[in-house]
């Protein structure tokens, strides 16, 4: 059964969409986000209930990316995803904590909603720890 996420608890946002308020099936997305092809495209809010609940697992986001929501254009600024070129500390590889990763997530939700671009996100979840 899908899981509502909480679109309250997550005030990043400059303005939501009709997007922001569907439900997801956090299982499944969570269950995606382990393969190749990530998570399903997510609006900030989705991508950070997920990230939330991933959290509850021991898991972290190890890779994001980000998408323009017209998709009119590549986004301008590779500092909106999570590479894995962060600077030496903050990069997945570097500290495998899922609470590290998703602090860095959400400086990079505020990142984009400070620059003014609404994105939508595609998840990779691993397990915390070496």
């Amino acid at each position: 059964m899908p899981k509502r996420f909480s679109p309250e608890r997550f005030d990043l946002l400059a303005a939501g969409s009709e997007e922001d308020g569907q439900d997801i099936d956090l299982p499944a997305c969570l269950a995606a986000a382990h393969t190749g092809n990530g998570s399903p495209w997510l609006a900030a809010a989705q991508a950070d209930e997920l990230a939330r609940y991933a959290l509850k697992q021991g898991e972290g986001i190890s890779l994001m990316e980000a998408a323009a929501r017209m998709f009119r254009e590549p986004p301008r600024d590779i500092g909106w995803e999570i590479l894995g070129n962060d600077r030496d500390g903050y990069n997945w590889e570097d500290h495998r904590d899922p609470h590290l990763a998703y602090r860095v997530f959400l400086a990079k939700l505020r990142k984009a909603r400070l620059d003014g671009v609404q994105l939508l996100y595609k998840l990779w979840f691993q397990p915390g720890g070496r």
